[in-house]
């Protein structure tokens, strides 16, 4: 066989190639390893290990400290982790950072005050270095519960403290009050009946009292009140929030109820290589919104999924607390919500099913916000109806916070393969949900032990930011293995898991609700290096003692995202 010359020159090239790749590193080498610790596995077996090695972004092999130290080449780094313990970085199954964050840094903090003279001697001090008629904001991290006069704002108070400029305080992420120039900027009047499927609240001479809820305060009302933010700002606040999250171990995250602008912002992020975190991003339809379903969904031609383990989609989200009307939020209709709602929500659970319909017709799943049994009964209903259409089974369709769930539901949302995606509640608020529901149904709020018991796949995170929301999965992990609350009562001890049962909805099921569980969620080879070197033994320190635990190093990809000052990684 005769061969001409360009053979020869490529087989000289790989050959080159070749030996220089083997001097740098073979590919059956690790690049780095870390061993003498205490790794937490989170595995379908939950096994310990001492050691861990990463080739490239993915975990190449976990063993013992002297099997894994044996992988080793010439140009390995070698980290002891001096008998600290790693775990699987931490996700977080339903937040709202972007939003959180731009509140945030374009706003005056209310972090701490104690009153309302406290609240608007902050604002009138934001408003002496403002421009002429330049809204202000004043951020969450209040409750009137913490004011001295125990409740809010009025209109009228907003209105002296700010008679000439837009005045916005936000309460929750999606609840605020607003004075008199920010109700004509956004173009609110006593005519203004609904906005986004929600009443307005009316004071008794039928005007607008100020208060603007979910979900109309953030997608339809401040957008009309405060400027776009140029895309410097937006990369600046999501520079920020990655920051905050990493240094709290959260690796992976899943915002809900994203607008197009946040979906672009983590877009540029990701082709600027800024994005540090991965994300699932569930798009934003108003309740106003759901009998268009099939014209908003139709067009996209992709769905849940699509994307890479950095950036991808994720669900439908949004709000359905009081399906029925205010009345049916629970079985108990004598029951509302603890806060009285801000306006009722006319949605029917005929709206709910052709909704749900329409998102199955397009390949989609839902991820709809419940916080009353009732509610849950109406969505569930919607569920088995398109089930009946076409399959859902498999498709892990979500169901949001359902603090309030009956073994019925359990049984019902097992059949369907509805994935629970759980947060804190109980852990602020308890003695709260204990005068509203009475101490039965308030120790079965969230009642994650009867859920696993079962078989459901349940995931956790902060519901970041709220009124008493924070994004720190420890504080999670801590109240579901206690049931304690913030001020020490005990919020219904059957509802108990164990430390290894909390660190897998803190986990590997949250990848299991992103479709991912094969891809992260626990270390084992093969998987993305994600994980966390903690500041002290979350699997055997006392119980209160969880709560301090906070993380030395958080790697995304193998790659070192956050290193706590003096914490030696």
């Amino acid at each position: 066989m005769r061969y001409s010359p360009i053979y020869f020159i490529l087989l000289a090239a790989l050959t080159l190639s070749a030996r220089g790749a083997a001097a740098q590193q073979s590919p059956l080498v690790p690049d780095e390893i870390f061993y003498n610790g205490k790794v937490v596995t989170v595995d379908s077996s939950d096994r310990v290990h001492e050691a861990f090695a990463i080739r490239s972004d993915r975990f190449f092999a976990v063993g013992s400290t002297t099997e894994i130290r044996k992988l080793a080449g010439a140009q390995t780094r070698q980290t002891d982790l001096r008998g600290r313990t790693v775990i699987p970085g931490l996700m977080d199954n339903h937040n709202h950072s972007y939003i959180g964050g731009m509140i945030e840094q374009r706003g005056v903090s209310m972090k701490g005050i104690q009153s309302l003279g406290e609240m608007f001697s902050r604002i009138r001090a934001a408003i002496a270095t403002a421009r002429t008629g330049e809204p202000i904001i004043a951020t969450i991290g209040w409750t009137e519960e913490g004011l001295a006069e125990h409740r809010a704002p009025t209109r009228a108070e907003l209105d002296q403290v700010a008679p000439d400029r837009p005045l916005v305080v936000m309460r929750a992420r999606g609840d605020a009050f607003l004075n008199s120039a920010a109700l004509r900027a956004a173009g609110i009047t006593r005519e203004t009946k609904m906005i986004a499927g929600v009443e307005v609240p009316m004071d008794q001479n039928g005007e607008p009292t100020g208060q603007i809820g979910p979900p109309g305060m953030v997608n339809a009302v401040l957008p009309r009140i405060i400027p776009s933010p140029a895309r410097e700002l937006q990369q600046r606040v999501l520079e920020t929030m990655q920051a905050r999250n990493l240094s709290m171990g959260i690796t992976s995250m899943r915002e809900v109820e994203m607008t197009p602008e946040a979906m672009r912002a983590y877009q540029d992020a990701r082709r600027a290589g800024r994005l540090k975190m991965r994300i699932s991003m569930g798009i934003d339809v108003t309740v106003a919104d759901w009998n268009r379903m099939d014209e908003i969904l139709s067009p996209w031609g992709v769905g849940p999924g699509f994307g890479d383990e950095w950036l991808r989609l994720d669900s439908v989200s949004e709000l359905a607390v009081d399906a029925g009307g205010a009345t049916a939020w629970t079985r108990e209709p004598h029951l509302q919500p603890p806060d009285g709602g801000s306006g009722a929500m006319r949605i029917t659970p005929e709206q709910v099913r052709e909704a749900m319909l329409a998102v199955n017709q397009n390949g989609w799943r839902p991820a709809i916000h419940i916080s009353g049994d009732r509610a849950l009964d109406a969505v569930l209903d919607a569920y088995e109806a398109a089930n009946a259409e076409r399959s859902i089974i498999g498709r892990r369709w979500v169901v949001e916070h359902i603090p309030m769930v009956n073994p019925d539901q359990m049984d019902r949302m097992a059949r369907l393969g509805v994935v629970v995606s759980a947060q804190i509640q109980p852990y602020r608020g308890y003695e709260g949900n204990v005068r509203t529901y009475g101490q039965t149904r308030a120790d079965r709020v969230v009642p994650m032990r009867e859920m696993l018991d079962k078989k459901l796949v349940v995931s956790t995170g902060s519901d970041f930011p709220g009124q008493s929301n924070e994004a720190n999965p420890f504080l999670n992990i801590y109240f579901y293995v206690s049931r304690r609350s913030e001020r020490g009562a005990l919020a219904g001890m059957r509802q108990k898991i164990s430390r290894a049962e909390a660190l897998r909805v803190s986990t590997v099921n949250n990848a299991y609700m992103t479709f991912e569980e094969d891809l992260k969620g626990s270390i084992e080879a093969g998987k993305l290096a994600d994980f966390v070197i903690l500041s002290a033994d979350i699997m055997t320190v006392p119980e209160e003692e969880i709560l301090k635990i906070r993380p030395l190093a958080t790697y995304v990809g193998g790659q070192k995202m956050y290193a706590a000052a003096q914490g030696g990684f």
